[in-house]
């Protein structure tokens, strides 16, 4: 999975969280989970990173489910008729339609994210999406430049506490240097490529040049089908 190529295997994440959007059946969604969960386990992912995205989306689905069982209307609303054949009650089918939907999202975005190196999206998204090469390099330095501000905001806090302040994480009197330092960080970005001849209206060669093979081309085809083949049969 991680050797997709970025920009395609987006493609075919994308497409069926769009079809999934419109399809209300609970078996499929928890087919999609089950899928997604098993991939994961045979990428290699770091699972502690994992976790943590996990858990938060376990409590909402959790939230959603008590939402769907205590407001329905008694008459099995957005559950399909295989599914509401399997499950007894309109609240408990409505509250597992809800947590089934966070869940089936939630997986379709940890499989794209942790199987997916971020750096090579944003050049894929250049060679095979043609996006701007503004917005890409954009893209790149902001990547880039995260470490330092992390960097930074610790550094911040960390002279605030020595003296003898304790602002909140989000307090304005942390972020606001903050930004002004990113700010001229990219200020002084843009006038080192511009000195350097940087024109984005230019033919440009690529560093690292992203292979596209028929596997990758395929994934959006294979992905759609078989969600396809899932809503005809589930």
């Amino acid at each position: 999975m991680k050797s997709i190529n970025p920009a395609y295997k987006l493609i075919g994440v994308l497409i069926p969280i769009v079809i999934i959007a419109f399809v209300y059946n609970t078996i499929l969604n928890f087919a999609i989970v089950a899928v997604c969960m098993a991939v994961l386990a045979f990428s290699h992912i770091n699972w502690k990173s994992a976790l943590r995205v996990l858990i938060p989306v376990l409590i909402l689905s959790v939230g959603m489910y008590m939402t769907g069982y205590r407001f329905h209307d008694g008459s099995n609303v957005g559950v399909g008729a295989a599914t509401a054949s399997l499950i007894s009650g309109g609240a408990i089918g409505n509250g597992l339609q809800l947590a089934s939907r966070v869940l089936a999202f939630g997986s379709l975005g940890m499989l794209f994210v942790f199987t997916t190196d971020t750096m090579k999206l944003v050049r894929s998204m250049e060679q095979q999406l043609h996006m701007p090469v503004k917005f890409v390099y954009g893209l790149l330095a902001s990547f880039q430049l995260l470490p330092n501000i992390s960097h930074e905001y610790k550094k911040t806090k960390a002279a605030f506490r020595a003296r003898g302040l304790y602002p909140m994480a989000i307090s304005p009197v942390l972020l606001t240097p903050l930004m002004v330092k990113a700010v001229r960080w990219s200020e002084a970005l843009a006038a080192a490529m511009e000195s350097q001849g940087f024109d984005d209206r230019a033919k440009r060669t690529c560093y690292k040049p992203m292979i596209l093979r028929p596997i990758d081309r395929l994934f959006p085809v294979i992905t759609t089908g078989l969600l396809i083949l899932g809503i005809v049969l589930l």
